[in-house]
């Protein structure tokens, strides 16, 4: 018959410091891996969106290209046509010419008397705070 040795109490701790110790090192690795896993998540989301803004991005220079073109088309028949109608092509040119200088001169006018308010509304802002 044999008889079963029954662990000293010096034996007890030993074993439980040993799987306390394992269980520690296992949730540190469990830790660690959590974090990575977290990392390449967030990088991979990250990813996604560059993407989706450069998708956007590309569909809308796309769309700003093509309605370029359309509007050269547009300015060149809208030239074609009236040359034809004023007896020479060069004058509907030049008559389309002069109607984008005309509205461009507009635009730049338009905005440098924009921001002179917004120099003067910001100096007067400036002596109020003063």
């Amino acid at each position: 018959m044999m008889v079963m040795k029954t662990p000293s109490k010096t034996e007890m701790p030993s074993q439980h410091l040993q799987r306390l110790r394992r269980q520690m090192q296992e949730l540190v690795e469990d830790l660690r891996a959590w974090v990575e896993l977290r990392l390449t998540l967030t990088q991979l989301e990250i990813e996604e969106r560059i993407e989706a803004r450069i998708r956007q991005l590309l569909l809308r220079l796309l769309v700003g290209v093509l309605a370029g073109l359309a509007v050269v088309f547009a300015l060149v028949a809208a030239a074609l046509g009236l040359g034809s109608w004023l007896g020479h092509p060069g004058w509907g040119f030049l008559v389309v010419a002069l109607g984008l200088a005309a509205v461009a001169a507009v635009i730049h006018f338009a905005r440098k008397r924009s921001a002179g308010r917004t120099a003067s509304t910001n100096a007067a802002s400036d002596k109020a705070a003063a």
